[in-house]
């Protein structure tokens, strides 16, 4: 396990990269050297129309990232966006097993040849299409990952989300146009930004819609609060408890304070304090000390490949072996990218047509192609 006070500083460091992008680089490099990976990136996929961007990285070479780039068609892991929590790292190995994985052509023309061996891999933002993620790779000679190293990457992909989400707050430029609209897109998620007395002094647009949309929210003068006396005083506290605490000292979720909405939609609070650079960067324009992330319980806004694969009860590997398919592959091409055998194809596209209520692949391609497949063809 990594030690606190090396965690402490990676979490500084993640959010450090809110006020300047140009943090980023080295941000992921302290993370690598704590997780001890040779390299570490964050990245926007979109599954349907097979395209990754690379957003910020360290460690990888330009000739491993082209390999990926070009490799994307016969990546297995594309889809898992769909299947995973945010903030949950999950690997390669764990997804296909590591019999299977170590078949796929993925690893055996991409990853083996470049030197890694399998990634963890987490996802901080989903949107109607794509997600974005942390990917921190072992070598060759690190293997698999231990359950003790994978709770390590679990308690800091918060943190990356975190800073991403406020990043967007703050209009930061910190990975680009893409990464601001597709946690734009993403969220609904609101955010206010507050001192210790619990007075705003920045908010999103999301976060000033649940202000005021008589949900459970209000603003009492410059303050935020609850319509609710009881749960105003919880969010009061709250936010005074995390004033002068640690993040690392919290839950990860930080502090939970549900507010019931009499004339509009429940809603799950969050309250978290901005530490080391967020603080640092925020003190001389805001004085704010404290976020508050607001969402509505129950709004999941899954997106349309998840939306598909829940409907009909997919599992992740039937939906390997679908997303080979509506690209076009045969079977025996499909076999081939996920170094399975044509009677392991053939049962998964049997309980596809099971789940599906179709009878011929034509049918099934046709179902799936408007959830899984692009919507355009991919340009240039």
């Amino acid at each position: 396990m990594v030690r606190k006070a090396e965690l402490i500083d990676v979490v500084g460091g993640l959010y450090d990269c809110a006020i300047e992008p140009a943090c980023w680089p080295q941000a992921l490099e302290r993370l690598a050297h704590a997780l001890d990976c040779p390299a570490a990136g964050v990245s926007l996929q979109d599954p349907r129309q097979r395209r990754v961007k690379l957003l910020a990285s360290w460690g990888f070479t330009p000739e491993f990232e082209q390999a990926m780039a070009q490799a994307l068609p016969i990546n297995p892991l594309l889809p898992s966006g769909w299947f995973m929590d945010e903030d949950e790292p999950y690997t390669g190995v764990g997804m296909l097993g590591r019999e299977d994985y170590l078949a796929t052509r993925f690893y055996r023309e991409v990853l083996g040849p470049h030197g890694y061996f399998d990634a963890a891999i987490t996802v901080f933002a989903k949107t109607s299409n794509r997600f974005g993620g942390l990917s921190v790779p072992h070598s060759l000679s690190q293997g698999e990952w231990t359950p003790e190293q994978l709770e390590d990457v679990r308690i800091v992909a918060p943190h990356v989300r975190r800073a991403v989400t406020i990043a967007d707050l703050l209009e930061s430029r910190a990975l680009g146009a893409d990464m601001l609209s597709a946690t734009l897109d993403l969220l609904k998620t609101g955010i206010v930004l507050v001192d210790q007395q619990a007075r705003i002094v920045h908010a999103n647009h999301a976060g000033l819609a649940h202000i005021a949309n008589r949900a459970g929210l209000r603003r009492d003068g410059d303050f935020l609060s609850a319509r609710d006396l009881k749960a105003a005083a919880d969010l009061r506290s709250a936010i005074a408890t995390a004033a002068g605490t640690e993040t690392l000292s919290l839950p990860k979720m930080g502090i939970a304070v549900p507010i019931g909405g009499p004339d509009g939609p429940d809603l799950a609070i969050w309250v978290l304090p901005l530490d080391a650079g967020l603080r640092r960067g925020l003190a001389a324009p805001f004085a704010a000390r404290v976020a508050v992330f607001i969402r509505e319980i129950g709004d999941t806004s899954p997106f349309p490949g998840e939306l598909f694969v829940k409907r009909y009860g997919i599992t992740p590997a039937e939906c390997r072996v679908l997303m080979m398919l509506v690209q076009g592959m045969s079977l025996p091409e499909t076999c081939d990218a996920l170094g399975i055998g044509e009677p392991t194809v053939k049962t998964h596209l049997a309980r596809l047509f099971a789940k599906t209520g179709t009878e011929r692949q034509s049918d099934l391609m046709r179902l799936a192609i408007s959830a899984l497949a692009p919507a355009e063809q991919p340009s240039g």
